[in-house]
């Protein structure tokens, strides 16, 4: 089990420096000798307390998970050990980040921890996120880009009306969990299950190396409220069927079932010549879309619209979760969105994933892709701080990184600005509440500490865009807080083009 104890403050334990042992009295010692040499007092009880509690203190990691193998974890530990985390699995310790592979929140004992965490604590799970990577949840919601879905028993006259109106539409019985997957005749979909439910069958996928394929790609929320997402644009996924598509027959389920065992993108001819030279598969595709005359870039817009809509048409059901606990800003969460595309370059959303694949124990080319996702989205949150464990959460350190100085947006407007009702005025330093405050330095962090991800939502704008205001398509569908952030980003985009 990998647990390691936190010693006690104070502790005599021995520090190696350039080759020697030095004990923690020495230290104290050169310190104080250092100071005065150079004027300067610091030789304060509190100075010295926080050297004492901090030393020897390195930041802590519980990796928590239902299963007892944890292989599946192996690039989350070996990524956090680099970070200088030391890691255990008492999750009722003083720990500093939960990296949790199940969900939390429907753990008894984890539940009420959630509802006490310090404001310092984070956890890769977001409350009410069930919504979008629960599958049932996520597929009879629905959406523009998800197929037509029903819950049996209770939407079963609603399925045959749909049946009547379009015959010739071929259906797939889904589990709730994971897997089973299949095409089933009518006759044949029992309605008298709660484990499972009908989802419309996109019978024309396009095809690469005459298989069919889905991809993946790895978007994190940041924030529901207000509403922050990234994705991991320069990447994605790509699982192939085993078996080629055609001639179809349903009773093969390698031909059109993406399954456990797929085949990986560098087995498949019309990707090889690109990843034998070291181009990722995101890039691979791209080259191959463009091959047969058609723009990658119009399937990109359609994945990122797909994931922005999800968000806000299930924003409402999340947030009452997200407001039952303290610390909104303790949470985030890294999901994966699986989609395919028909011959018409039709974007469709299958589902979401809550702790998508990152383990490379059967492909062990995907390990660089799984060490810089995971890297990218710490990096994003703030977790691979540049600070030393001993500052990252002091005042002057979090002002060396965002101050007010550096988040002021609208100054003409702000040096008339009279009414704090104004939204624009609710931006200006007059008028900012510390809740607005911090929100706004969260997202100038991850701005700034971004690595991979590039912003999704609030969606990017060009600077004529940013003047004109918020798109007309976003009126009743954002909170309050999401628009003061939404302007905020239109406020940077118009002092500076590279926050657009």
């Amino acid at each position: 089990m990998r647990t390691k104890q936190r010693r006690g403050a104070g502790s005599p334990q021995e520090i190696k420096s350039s080759g020697r042992e030095v004990r923690f009295s020495e230290i104290k010692n050169y310190i104080l000798f250092a100071s005065v040499m150079a004027g300067i007092s610091i030789y304060s009880t509190t100075f010295m307390h926080l050297i004492e509690q901090n030393l020897d203190h390195k930041p802590t990691v519980c990796v928590w998970s239902l299963e007892i193998d944890r292989k599946h974890l192996q690039h989350v530990f070996d990524l956090f050990e680099r970070l200088g985390f030391q890691t255990t699995d008492e999750i009722d310790s003083d720990w500093d980040v939960m990296w949790a592979h199940n969900c939390p929140f429907f753990n008894q004992t984890l539940a009420q921890i959630m509802r006490n965490l310090k404001p310092h604590q984070r956890v890769n799970k977001i409350p009410g996120n069930n919504f979008v990577t629960q599958k049932m949840a996520f597929s009879i919601v629905g959406g523009s880009f998800v197929p037509k879905s029903f819950k049996l028993p209770e939407q079963h006259e609603a399925f045959l009306e749909y049946v009547n109106k379009f015959p010739n539409k071929s259906f797939v019985e889904k589990s709730i969990f994971h897997r089973n997957v299949s095409i089933k005749a009518l006759n044949d979909i029992s309605k008298h299950t709660s484990e499972k439910f009908i989802q419309e069958y996109v019978a024309n996928p396009i095809l690469i190396g005459g298989r069919k394929f889905d991809i993946g790609v790895y978007v994190v929320i940041t924030s529901v409220e207000p509403l922050r997402i990234y994705s991991l644009e320069g990447d994605a996924t790509f699982r192939f069927c085993t078996e080629p598509y055609e001639p179809f027959n349903a009773s093969i389920l390698e031909k059109y079932v993406i399954g456990k065992d797929y085949l990986p993108a560098y087995k498949v001819r019309e990707m090889q010549p690109y990843l034998k030279l070291s181009h990722k598969p995101k890039d691979a595709f791209d080259a191959y879309i463009r091959s047969i005359e058609k723009d990658p870039s119009a399937i990109w817009q359609q994945v990122r619209d797909a994931v922005e809509s999800v968000y806000l048409t299930r924003l409402d059901a999340i947030l009452p979760y997200v407001n039952k606990y303290k610390h909104k800003n303790n949470f985030f969460e890294l999901v994966r969105f699986d989609f395919i595309l028909d011959e018409n370059f039709k974007v469709y959303l299958l589902e979401a994933n809550m702790s998508p694949n990152l383990s490379s124990v059967k492909n062990s080319e995907n390990g660089i892709r799984h060490d810089q996702t995971l890297f990218s989205t710490l990096s994003l949150v703030g977790i691979s701080n540049f600070f030393t464990p001993l500052f990252q959460n002091e005042n002057r350190s979090r002002e060396m990184e965002v101050s007010k100085r550096n988040i002021m947006v609208y100054p003409e407007h702000c040096l008339k600005c009279t009414d704090c009702s104004s939204i624009n005025c609710q931006l200006c330093e007059p008028c900012l509440t510390e809740e607005l405050l911090n929100d706004i330095k969260a997202t100038y962090r991850e701005h700034k500490n971004k690595n991979r991800f590039k912003r999704l939502f609030p969606p990017k704008m060009t600077q004529e865009e940013a003047r004109i205001g918020i798109p007309f398509r976003f009126n009743e569908k954002l909170t309050m807080q999401t628009i003061q952030i939404y302007r905020w980003f239109q406020g940077k985009c118009l002092l500076d083009d590279s926050w657009c």
